[in-house]
C-alpha cells in the first residue's frame, strides 16, 4: 500500500493537481529489440520493470516505456526517476510535471537528483506554484543547506528567474553558502531579462571580487541583453572587457551584437561587426548570415549581399526560411525583384515573413499589381495575413499614389479580423504629408486618437513637418499639446522637430521653451535652436548659442558652423567669421563645402567686399553650385553692383536653364547694363513666356488661410479705400524705397497690378485681433516697395508682421525689418 504524503505537503499538492491532468504520452516510433536479459535472471519484478522502461526510452519507445510504466504494481523512486528522466530528457515537460505530482501523492518523495530535474521543468513551464512547493520540500529534506546542494539551489534559482520572480531568486542567491558559475550567470541572466541592467552589472564585478572568472556564457548574456535593448555602445564595450578577460568571443557573442546592429537600423556597423568575426577565425551560422544579409539589405549593397548569399549555399543554410527571408528583402530593397522572387519560390516552407517580405518587394518596386496577387493568394497557401502583410499594401498604394485604394484596404481590414495598430494610422499620415495633403493628414491624426489609439514617435515626426510653417502656428501648438498628454516630449527626436516646428512657424519664444526643458540636447539639438535664432534675425543669440555649446562638450559640425558665419555675417564681425572659416578643418575636424563657401560670400558680400567675394569663389577647390552665385547676387544687388550681378545670373542660368525666374533677374540685368559690360549676353525667352505663373501668398486670419495673388482686387470697399489712402501717406517714404539696390526680380505694380503681400497686408489689418501678427508665405522673394509697405504699415500701426519669402523670413516690427534690409 502506497505510503501517505506528509502532512506538511496536503494543501500544496491538491493545488498542484488542480494544475496539472496527466496527458497522453506522445506517439513514438516503435522499433524492434530483444528484452534485457534481467528477466532471464531472476530479478524482482519492479527492478526488471524499471530496467525495461530505461531500455524503451533509450531506444526512442517513449509509449511503451509508459505502458511498462502504468502497469507496475509497485513503483519506487528508482521507477519514477526512468519515467521523469525519459520525458525530461525529450522536453515533455508538462509530463514531467504531471508524473511529478502523482508521485508526491503516491507518497515517493523525490531525491536531490530528481527534485533538480523538476525543478528545471517548473523553469521551462514557468510554473512557479509547483516549483514552490518543491523548493519549500527541498529545504525541509535538507537539499539546500550544504556545500554539495549547489544544483538544487541553482534549479531554484533558475525557477524562479523564468516564472519572473527576480525578488524570490534574489533571496535564494543571497542564502546560496556556495556559489559556483551557474549560479552567477542565473542571476546576472534575471536581471537582464528583468532589465536591470546596472544590478546585472554590478553583479559581474562582485562576482570577479569573489574569485568566480565570468565565463563565455556570463559574457554572453549581458552582451546579448544590452544588444538587444539598443544599448549597443556598452555591448561592445563588454566585448573588449571579455577579450581583456582572456575569454574569446564565440558566434553567439558576434551573432547578437550583429543582430543588436540591424535591429537598431545601424547597418554599416554591423558589417564591420561581421568582418571582425571572421578575422578572428569565427565561422558564422545561419543566424548570423541572415543578420548581416539584412544589414546589406538595409544599405542596398547589392554586391556584399550577393557575397553573403554565395556563402550561405556554402554552408547550407541557404533554403533555411530565415536566411531566405533576408535575401528575399535584399534583393528587393536592391531593386533586383526577379532574383527575390526566385528565392521566394525556393523557401520549401515559407512562414508570414517570407509573404510579407515578397509582398513589400512588389510594392516598393512599384508593382502593386504584383503585391496585391500575392496578397490575395496568402491564405490559400494555409498563411494568415497580419497586421503587417495588410500596413505594407496600403503603404505600397500610397507611396504609388493610388490613395483611393490605400484607404479602402485601411477600411476594410478590420472586417478581415485584423485589428489596425499605430502603424497603420501612421502610414497614411506619411503618405498624406509625403502627397502634400497637410490638411488631410492632421484629420486622420485627429481621427486617430479618437480611436482611443495612442501615437509614438513616429506619428509625431511624420506630421510635423508639414505645419512647420507661418499659417500653421495654431496646428503646431495643437500637436505639441498631444505630445506633451502622451509623454512624448522627452524623446529627443521629437523635441528636436518641435524646436525646429516652432521657428519656422514663427513662434522663437515656443522652439526656446522646448530647448530649455530638453534634457538630453545633443548637437542636432543645438543646431535646431541656433538655426532658429539665425532665421529670425538674432545673431548675437546665435553666437552666445554656439559658445554655450562648446561649454557643455557638445563639438559642432557642418551646420553649427555653416549658420555662425552667417551669423557674423549679419553682425558686420568679418575677422571673426574668417577665422572659424579658415580654422574649422582644424578646430572642429569639418572640411570645408559649398554651403560654408556659400556663407564666407554672404558674409564678405554684406559688408561691401564684392570682389573678395568673388575671389573666394573663383579660387575654391569645389564646383560652384547654385547657392554660391545666388549669395554674389544678392551682395551685388544690395550694393547697386550691375556688372557682378550680371555675371552672378549669368552662372546661374547656365546650371539652372529652364528656370524662369532666372531668366527674368538675367534679362533685367542685361537690359540695365546695356553694352557698357564685357559679360557674355544669355539668350532669354520672352517675358510672358517666363511670368507665366501668378505670385501669390497665403495668410491665415481666425484659423482659416486665405489666398491672395498678384493683381486681385481688395474683397470691401473700405479695405480698398484705406489701402489707397495709406499708399498715398506713405508715398514720400516710399519714394527712397530700394535706393542704391537693384530690384529685378518682380513686375512693377502698374503692369501687373497691386502685389499679393499688400493685400494680404490689409486684409490683415482689418480683418484679425490686433494682438495677433500677421503672418504671410509668399512665393516669390518681396520687392523693396512691398518690403519697405510692411516696415510702415508695422509702425503706423503698431503691428508684427510675419512674412517668409523663398530667401528669407521677414520679421517687421515697429519700422524695422529682422533682415536688416539684406535679402
Amino acid at each position: 500500500m502506497a505510503q501517505a504524503p506528509p502532512p506538511w505537503l496536503a494543501l500544496s499538492l491538491d493545488e498542484a493537481r488542480s494544475a496539472h491532468v496527466p496527458h497522453h504520452a506522445r506517439p513514438v516510433q516503435e522499433t524492434r529489440a530483444r528484452p534485457p536479459a534481467s528477466f532471464a535472471r531472476g530479478e524482482p519484478r519492479f527492478v526488471s520493470e524499471t530496467k525495461l522502461i530505461t531500455f524503451h526510452s533509450s531506444a526512442g519507445r517513449l509509449g511503451a516505456a509508459r505502458e511498462v510504466f502504468d502497469g507496475m504494481g509497485h513503483r519506487d523512486l528508482l521507477a519514477w526517476s526512468a519515467m521523469i528522466g525519459a520525458y525530461a530528457t525529450r522536453g515533455i515537460f508538462h509530463e514531467v510535471l504531471a508524473l511529478a505530482v502523482s508521485m508526491i501523492g503516491e507518497g515517493v518523495l523525490p531525491d536531490r537528483f530528481l527534485i533538480t530535474r523538476i525543478l528545471q521543468a517548473c523553469a521551462y513551464a514557468e510554473d512557479q506554484r509547483l516549483g514552490s512547493v518543491l523548493h519549500s520540500m527541498a529545504i525541509r529534506r535538507g537539499f539546500m543547506g550544504r556545500v554539495k546542494d549547489v544544483p538544487v539551489g541553482n534549479s531554484v534559482l533558475v525557477m524562479y528567474v523564468k516564472c519572473g520572480e527576480l525578488g524570490r531568486a534574489r533571496a535564494v542567491f543571497d542564502k546560496m553558502r556556495r556559489r559556483d558559475l551557474g549560479t552567477w550567470n542565473s542571476m546576472i541572466f534575471g536581471c537582464c531579462r528583468s532589465c536591470q541592467w546596472e544590478e546585472a552589472r554590478r553583479l559581474l564585478d562582485e562576482m570577479r571580487r569573489e574569485g568566480t572568472e565570468p565565463g563565455v556564457v556570463t559574457w554572453n548574456t549581458l552582451i546579448s541583453s544590452y544588444a538587444r535593448s539598443g544599448d549597443l555602445d556598452v555591448a561592445v564595450d563588454l566585448l573588449g572587457q571579455m577579450e581583456e578577460c582572456g575569454v574569446e568571443p564565440d558566434v553567439v557573442t558576434w551573432t547578437s551584437l550583429v543582430s543588436g546592429f540591424v535591429h537598431s537600423d545601424r547597418g554599416d556597423e554591423a558589417l564591420q561587426c561581421f568582418i571582425r568575426m571572421r578575422v578572428a577565425g569565427v565561422e558564422p551560422n545561419g543566424m548570423t548570415i541572415a543578420c548581416a544579409i539584412s544589414a546589406c539589405a538595409s544599405l542596398k549593397l547589392l554586391r556584399q549581399g550577393s557575397q553573403l548569399h554565395c556563402h550561405a549555399i556554402k554552408i547550407g543554410t541557404v533554403n533555411n526560411v530565415l536566411s531566405g527571408n533576408s535575401l528575399v528583402d535584399m534583393y528587393a530593397k536592391c531593386g533586383e525583384i526577379v532574383a527575390a522572387y526566385r528565392i521566394f519560390n525556393e523557401i520549401p516552407e515559407k512562414d508570414i515573413f517570407s509573404w510579407n517580405s515578397m509582398v513589400a518587394g512588389y510594392a516598393q518596386a512599384g508593382y502593386c499589381g504584383k503585391a496585391y496577387e500575392l496578397f490575395c493568394k496568402m491564405e490559400s497557401y494555409g498563411i494568415q495575413r497580419n497586421v503587417i502583410t495588410w500596413n505594407t499594401m496600403i503603404s505600397g498604394y500610397i507611396r504609388n499614389g493610388d490613395d483611393e485604394r490605400a484607404f479602402e484596404l485601411f477600411q476594410t481590414m478590420e472586417s478581415y479580423g485584423v485589428k489596425k495598430d499605430t502603424a497603420s494610422w501612421n502610414i497614411l499620415i506619411a503618405g498624406s504629408v509625403h502627397n502634400g495633403y497637410f490638411d488631410r493628414a492632421l484629420r486622420i491624426f485627429r481621427q486617430m486618437q479618437s480611436v482611443l489609439i495612442k501615437p509614438d514617435y513616429i506619428t509625431i515626426l511624420s506630421i510635423i513637418p508639414a505645419f512647420a510653417n507661418l499659417v500653421a502656428a495654431w496646428k503646431v501648438r495643437e500637436i505639441h499639446a498631444c505630445i506633451f498628454h502622451h509623454n512624448l516630449e522627452m524623446d529627443g527626436k521629437i523635441a528636436n522637430a518641435l524646436i525646429n516646428a516652432y521657428s519656422k512657424s514663427g513662434d522663437l519664444a515656443g522652439a526656446c521653451a522646448v530647448f530649455d526643458r530638453h534634457s538630453s540636447r545633443n548637437t542636432i539639438s543645438w543646431n535646431c535652436i541656433i538655426v532658429a535664432h539665425l532665421l529670425h534675425g538674432s545673431p548675437t543669440k546665435v553666437v552666445d548659442y554656439f559658445f554655450k555649446m562648446k561649454q557643455q562638450g557638445v563639438l559642432p559640425d557642418h551646420t553649427t558652423l555653416t549658420a555662425v558665419i552667417r551669423a557674423y555675417g549679419m553682425e558686420g564681425m568679418v575677422s571673426e567669421g574668417r577665422e572659424i572659416f579658415l580654422n574649422m578643418d582644424k578646430d572642429y575636424n569639418v572640411t570645408p563645402d559649398l554651403d560654408h563657401y556659400a556663407a564666407m560670400v554672404d558674409l564678405l558680400g554684406r559688408s561691401g567686399r564684392l570682389q573678395e567675394a568673388y575671389a573666394i569663389i573663383d579660387e575654391m577647390p569645389l564646383a560652384p553650385n547654385l547657392t554660391l552665385w545666388e549669395s554674389l547676387l544678392t551682395s551685388a544687388r544690395m550694393h547697386g553692383n550691375v556688372r557682378l550681378a550680371l555675371l552672378a545670373a549669368t552662372e546661374m542660368s547656365m546650371i539652372e536653364p529652364n528656370d524662369p525666374r532666372i531668366q527674368v533677374v538675367v534679362s533685367s540685368l542685361q537690359d540695365l547694363a546695356g553694352q557698357s559690360f564685357d559679360v557674355p549676353k544669355v539668350t532669354v525667352h520672352s517675358k510672358e513666356r517666363m511670368l507665366g505663373g501668378v505670385e501669390s501668398c497665403s495668410t491665415e486670419i481666425r484659423n482659416m488661410v486665405y489666398l491672395f495673388s498678384t493683381g486681385d482686387k481688395v474683397a470691401s470697399e473700405h479695405e480698398a479705400a484705406e489701402l489707397k489712402l495709406m499708399m498715398i501717406e506713405m508715398g514720400p517714404s516710399m519714394l527712397s524705397a530700394g535706393n542704391g539696390t537693384l530690384e529685378v526680380e518682380e513686375e512693377k505694380e502698374e503692369l501687373a497690378g497691386i502685389h499679393c503681400e499688400k493685400l494680404a497686408i490689409i486684409v490683415g489689418i482689418f480683418n484679425s485681433p490686433h494682438f495677433r501678427s500677421i503672418r504671410i508665405i509668399k512665393t516669390a522673394r518681396m520687392c523693396n516697395h512691398c518690403h519697405t509697405f510692411a516696415k510702415l504699415v508695422s509702425e503706423k500701426y503698431g503691428r508684427q508682421i510675419l512674412i517668409k519669402d523663398p530667401k528669407y523670413l521677414h520679421k517687421f516690427e515697429n519700422g524695422n525689418c529682422s533682415c536688416e534690409d539684406y535679402w
